[in-house]
């Protein structure tokens, strides 16, 4: 009896303690908008970034403003004109029990830099030359030219055990069996258009999470989202815009959070064809010219735009206002560049000036499903150039089709004028000069997205030279001239910053960052924030 008395406890106490495990677990679910579309970390795709950020982890981490900070790396220095070095973390363990060194980080720095395909991170890499061991935990890095935003590169290449092999493939690391990072959560699953589940990393060599399981839940569609967060299926949605916000206002058991994001919505104006597609004289004949190439057109276009209305009257609590590549707290952000109230008069005049009187037509293409907004936010720019005498059509399409038309092979627009978008994810100014603003040079890597052909010998000269100073109070001066130098003469013609907004279950805390990504380790429950 007293035996089966001590075996009745035993088991009773087995089932308190089970049960008291289960009232413990934490699991996080967010509804995400965007679906994983790879499971490789060395695939350029910031969806997917955001969801395998919680698995792998780069040297340097990015805070809330995108500002660098220390990671697997605990420091960095320049060690001369074209060399840095990276100390490193001891005693990381990947999820496979093993020690992370840094054979394991040069593999991986340097299987992004040779994967094939058309997404990735081959561009953010092209400055370095050699990758070298000088102590077991240090790594040195050797650049072709002096590169001192080689750190924020860095900062978005995910470090793996070099035990996954240079033939890793995207099915190795969609089963699990490659999918081996040092971060603060293990993968679990991926299941296609679905979700992606990653349970805590109790090894990990930060601050423990309280989540035990975190799911992202793909809800492309937004009214799916609300329904998904007001029946308290997920615990937080982002993609929030203000139509959704009128959704949930009513909701005692949701907050709001948000922020002013990294991506900046501009129009691309065709400068480098001497007769453009989509730009007709008033009667629909073709002009003698390209009235885009005309410095004089593209101020008159520039002076009309009325950024503030579009923000008071369509993105309200969606954007804000912006004439310049970064928002304030990104390294290059000019204070003193403000928006400019529209003028149609002066507007009007610079169009006569420039011999066009009365005006021209011309076709504006857009997306219509790729940023808040976005069709109505072309449609409110072509009323204003209607309103100084160019007769501005709208065109717009799907994404995926207009990101196939956008360009050709050559990296030319089929538009004459189209709007798009583009987030500098490294916090920096730099990466939008050489990409957008730079004259295309395909052999020196500059100019990858200056899709209207923008050209300025002198604006050129101040990036390269911005892109080799080490000295960072100098370096951002140069960023600033070439910025206000290339926006002066409608390089492009800068829009609205997006905000990032998200609706978050009462009770949670959540830290909003400008790259938008939606992070478990920013969320945590109130009663337990510091």
């Amino acid at each position: 009896m007293r035996k089966f008395i001590h075996t009745g406890f035993a088991i009773l106490s087995a089932i308190c303690m089970f049960s008291a495990n289960l009232v413990a677990a934490a699991d996080l679910k967010i509804g995400y908008k965007a679906e994983v579309t790879s499971a490789d970390p060395h695939v350029l795709n910031g969806n997917n970034r955001n969801v395998w950020a919680h698995v792998y982890e780069p040297l340097v981490y990015q805070d809330e403003r995108l500002r660098p900070t220390p990671a697997l790396a605990v420091s960095w220095r320049s060690t001369g004109g074209s060399s840095w070095e990276f100390k490193l973390r001891p005693n990381v363990k990947f999820h496979n029990g093993a020690v992370m060194t840094a054979e394991d980080v040069k593999f991986s720095i340097e299987r992004a830099m040779h994967l094939s395909g058309p997404r990735t991170f081959r561009g953010y890499l092209k400055d370095v030359d050699t990758i070298s061991i000088p102590a077991p935990l240090t790594i040195q890095v050797k650049t072709k030219i002096p590169s001192p935003t080689l750190p924020d590169a860095l900062g978005l290449i995910a470090v793996v055990p070099k035990s996954i092999g240079e033939g890793a493939t995207e099915e190795s690391f969609a089963t699990g069996k490659s999918a081996i990072g040092t971060g603060p959560y293990k993968y679990v699953s991926w299941a296609h258009g679905q979700r992606v589940v990653l349970a805590r990393n109790p090894d990990y060599w930060g601050p423990k999470e309280p989540w035990d399981n975190v799911s992202f839940q793909f809800i492309p569609r937004e009214p799916s989202r609300v329904t998904a967060m007001l029946s308290e299926s997920v615990d937080l949605i982002d993609g929030v815009t203000t139509n959704l916000l009128e959704s949930l206002s009513n909701s005692k058991k949701i907050d709001t959070v948000s922020t002013t994001s990294y991506m900046l919505t501009y129009l691309v104006l065709d400068q480098y064809r001497d007769h453009s597609p989509y730009i007709k004289a008033n009667d629909g004949s073709p002009l003698n010219k390209n009235p885009l190439r005309d410095l004089k057109v593209r101020q008159a276009l520039m002076t009309a735009i009325n950024r503030e209305g579009m923000i008071k009257f369509l993105m309200k609590g969606d954007a804000i206002a912006s004439e310049q590549l970064v928002p304030d707290g990104f390294f290059g952000h000019d204070a003193s560049m403000k928006p400019s109230g529209n003028d149609l008069a002066k507007a009007k005049k610079l169009l006569a000036e420039a011999g066009y009187p009365d005006g021209f037509k011309m076709t504006m293409h857009c997306p219509n499903n790729r940023y808040v907004n976005d069709a109505k936010l072309c449609e409110a720019v072509a009323q204003v150039f209607n309103q100084i005498g160019i007769k501005t059509d709208v065109t717009t399409m799907p994404f995926s089709v207009y990101q196939a038309r956008k360009e050709n092979a050559d990296g030319q627009a089929e538009f004459s004028v189209f709007m798009i978008g583009y987030g500098a994810v490294t916090g920096d100014s730099l990466t939008g000069l050489n990409a957008m603003i730079h004259s295309p040079d395909k052999k020196g890597g500059w100019g990858s997205i200056n899709y209207g052909g923008y050209s300025n010998k002198q604006v050129d000269a101040l990036i390269e030279k911005a892109s080799q100073m080490m000295n960072e109070k100098e370096r951002e001066t140069l960023q600033k001239q070439a910025m206000k130098l290339a926006l002066s003469e409608g390089a492009i013609i800068p829009l609205v910053q997006l905000n990032s907004t998200w609706a978050v279950r009462k009770g949670l805390t959540f830290k909003p960052r400008a790259d938008g990504f939606t992070m478990a380790m920013d969320i945590r429950e109130a009663k337990a924030a510091n």
